[in-house]
């Protein structure tokens, strides 16, 4: 990135608590696209000016070269224009306070390490943007030790294995802006872009209808990604965890939550196995589909637990999605799927963490759950 393109890229939540609670809410549904507006003046300085720069400039791994500037592909961001130009600001160091406030879902915090973490960015170049940050507060690598760096490019491997897996993407840009005349944007806190990129995401509607396409809210793509990332090996001594995906299940029409009754009786939430290669998300919602009869879509992220069935280690990442009656529901209802109102479902389902996550749950995204039970 060249300086007088001045990108100012990152700030990965850099908003005020209100702001960061309008963004990363889960009470909306998932969508098939949202549109990020711009001020319409500033849409007309990134046309009129080339170099202004919310914009990260990138080629293609079929560039030939010698190719001419004018024939450069350009992945422009004009929506966050307001966040260049200071409409937006945030005292303190957002990198130091995010991990500190405890509530990794609600800040986008993605994975933690020893020595640094993952999270998303709030104001993103492009679906599932994110960033690897250190812990300690230095601008600079060469102020971070030996560990804290091999940590902090394991966990961007991690995270690139995890965009393409849940996001299938083509590419990505992966850089740093170390200082403020590079264009970061937070220049105290050194830290790593990691920029999703797909064939033709680079396209005119940025520009010509001031508007960007985002295919999916930033709580459904955090839910795609930490489900890949509470799965992986980072952190782990050994692999013989067995991975499963699950969801909890809410009726919005209905206001209830779909539950599994198991072969013993118990009641439980939905989950199973993950094909190889498969997405943890597509593994929750196909096996609604199938245990249950429902059509459902991801809206967020549940949890993950781990516990000991049939001799062995299993971890499972929970999937919040909401649903709708499919042609075979009828043949599951009753039989094998019951519907019930979240007390009575916190009180029936047969697992206490079980029990924990769903409320957890349902508060995120809004419903009242009585303190006790």
């Amino acid at each position: 990135m060249g300086s007088a393109e001045r990108p100012d890229e990152e700030r990965s939540a850099d908003r005020s608590s209100e702001t960061g609670r309008e963004q990363s809410g889960w009470t909306a549904p998932a969508v098939a696209a949202i549109a990020l507006e711009s001020d319409r003046e500033l849409t007309k300085k990134c046309l009129g000016q080339t170099d202004h720069g919310a914009r990260i400039d990138a080629t293609e791994p079929g560039h030939v070269a010698g190719r001419g500037a004018e024939e450069m592909e350009r992945l422009w961001a004009p929506w966050r224009l307001r966040y260049v130009e200071g409409e937006i600001r945030h005292r303190g160091c957002i990198f130091c306070e995010k991990p500190a406030l405890g509530d990794d879902v609600g800040e986008l915090i993605l994975l933690r390490g020893r020595r640094a973490y993952l999270i998303m960015n709030l104001f993103p170049y492009n679906t599932g943007h994110a960033m690897a940050v250190p812990f300690d507060h230095v601008a600079d690598l060469a102020e971070l030790d030996p560990a804290t760096i091999a940590e902090l490019f394991e966990l961007v491997a991690w995270l690139t294995t995890a965009q393409r897996r849940a996001l299938r993407c083509d590419g990505f840009n992966i850089g740093l802006n170390l200082g403020a005349v590079a264009g970061a944007g937070i220049s105290d806190h050194v830290h790593v872009h990691v920029v999703p990129r797909w064939q033709g995401d680079a396209n005119f509607m940025p520009i010509l209808a001031n508007t960007m396409v985002i295919p999916e809210l930033i709580p459904v793509t955090y839910a795609k990604l930490r489900a890949e990332l509470e799965l992986s090996a980072f952190g782990r001594a050994d692999d013989l965890v067995v991975p499963q995906a699950g969801a909890v299940v809410w009726l919005p029409e209905e206001r209830k939550l779909a539950i599994r009754r198991a072969r013993d009786g118990t009641l439980v939430l939905p989950k199973g196995h993950i094909e190889p290669g498969e997405a943890a998300y597509r593994a929750a919602l196909r096996e609604v589909a199938e245990e249950m009869g429902l059509i459902a879509e991801l809206i967020g992220w549940a949890g993950a637990l781990e516990f000991e069935a049939g001799g062995k280690r299993r971890r499972v990442v929970y999937m919040l999605v909401q649903a709708k009656p499919g042609p075979a529901f009828a043949q599951h209802l009753g039989r094998d799927t019951v519907l019930m109102d979240v007390e009575e479902a916190l009180a029936a389902l047969s697992h206490e963490e079980v029990r924990e996550l769903v409320a957890t749950t349902m508060r995120r995204i809004g419903v009242p759950v009585g303190t006790s039970r």
